[in-house]
């Protein structure tokens, strides 16, 4: 894989070179800054720095650019403090992990950036930066630092206050920078999605990555043309929702899977099923039966939403099985990874409201005997604790910022 670079989006309105000594210091090391005349001699200044510079509008070699949204509880059109919700009355967070996760997998030899600029003339305080930076990082991305006007504009006139945010956010981007080990993590998995998440497929399977990850699932992206033996190791189920039958390979794989104890969900398109009814079959959705050990619950009408098909593949697998689960925590999201030598777990903690919980808990499922947590602000947060359970373990939090990466060792 190519060097990890620290990306940002030049201001088109930062004319001056003066305004690249607010990088010095920094881990921002590649700027897209546009072509236009008035800002040759920005260009000119920022190779002399030593800075690599690329086109706003061409994604520099080994680089894969993601076209995101600006990750946060998603507001009300209304406007004020509503928020919009699910229909379970949960708040709508938009998120760009499951789109790095993606495109992860599918380009893996190129690192994965996330262009998901704030909404022209946005007020952005400075939290939703740190979040910004955090949604895309703590899933191996980078977001694409891109400035709303009016901090552009304080930057500029060198007010305190905008020189307080840009200390935090440069703060959050040199966290990550800093962090080139995690990068050999395998994120942990529940569930397999098997797809070649494009053409007719694109839309379902892409959507239903992101409301797996809004339900809390924790799923393995596995596109149906590189899928091995080895892709369904530690998972409990698999998904396949293409609109074409898997082809006999895959098949064959998957049905293996499935006879050694695993659970295949499968769209009606993936054609007759083998094994026999299972005699506890009454799900309204789903018809079930046994195959060797494991389980296939195959749908009885074509998909049509992938919100009922991401939740209902949580209930088809068991809550029992979940990797993390969190208390007062709010709109939450985690990522839950493994060293190479599989001694030491990371998991990233994600809080998406306006600051970061005052006492928030979280269940992780293995068996450790420490934990460390460090936030963007303090690389040993204080006063945490850790219960030990049954194949388990409940950290406690203190008061942390909007993300929290949890250090684990066995």
């Amino acid at each position: 894989m190519v060097a990890q670079w620290t990306p940002m989006r030049w201001p088109s309105a930062w004319k001056d070179p003066s305004a690249l000594s607010l990088l010095k210091g920094t881990a921002i090391d590649y700027l897209l800054i546009g072509k236009g005349e008035d800002l040759a001699p920005v260009r000119s200044r920022a190779q002399q720095d030593g800075l690599h510079l690329a086109d706003p509008e061409a994604a520099p070699t080994g680089i894969t650019v993601v076209k995101g949204e600006w990750p946060g509880v998603k507001m009300s059109r209304g406007g004020g403090d509503q928020i919009d919700a699910g229909p379970t009355g949960v708040p709508w967070v938009d998120s760009n992990g499951w789109a790095v996760r993606l495109s992860t997998a599918l380009h893996p030899e190129t690192c994965i950036w996330v262009d998901a600029p704030p909404a022209e003339n946005a007020r952005i305080f400075p939290d939703a930066y740190v979040i910004a930076i955090a949604d895309s990082a703590a899933y191996g991305g980078r977001w694409v630092l891109s400035l709303d006007n009016q901090l552009a504009a304080a930057l500029a006139a060198q007010r305190p206050e905008a020189l307080a945010t840009w200390k935090r956010v440069t703060a959050a981007a040199g966290f990550f920078a800093g962090k080139k080990s995690w990068s050999a993590y395998a994120p942990l998995a529940v569930v397999g999605v098997v797809s070649d998440f494009s053409g007719k497929n694109e839309f379902f399977s892409q959507e239903l990555l992101n409301l797996l990850a809004r339900a809390g699932q924790h799923y393995r992206v596995l596109p149906k043309e590189r899928v091995t033996d080895a892709s369904f190791d530690s998972l409990r189920a698999v998904i396949y929702i293409d609109a074409d039958p898997p082809p006999p390979v895959l098949r064959k794989q998957i049905l293996a899977f499935v006879q050694a104890g695993g659970m295949l969900i499968a769209a009606p398109q993936w054609g007759e099923v083998p094994g026999a009814p299972s005699k506890t079959d009454e799900n309204p959705r789903y018809s079930l039966r046994t195959l060797g050990k494991g389980w296939i619950a195959q749908a009885k009408a074509d998909p049509d939403d992938p919100y009922l098909w991401a939740n209902d593949s949580v209930l088809l697998v068991s809550h029992r099985y979940d990797l993390v689960r969190f208390w007062n925590g709010g709109a939450t999201a985690s990522f839950y990874t493994l060293a190479p030598d599989r001694k030491q777990a990371l998991v990233h903690l994600l809080f998406y409201a306006d600051r970061g919980p005052d006492s928030a808990s979280v269940r992780i499922a293995g068996r450790y005997r420490s934990v460390k947590a460090a936030t963007v602000e303090q690389a040993s947060v204080p006063h945490v604790e850790m219960e030990l359970q049954k194949d388990a373990v409940e950290v406690h939090l203190p008061q942390v910022s909007q993300y929290v990466a949890l250090e684990l060792d066995t």
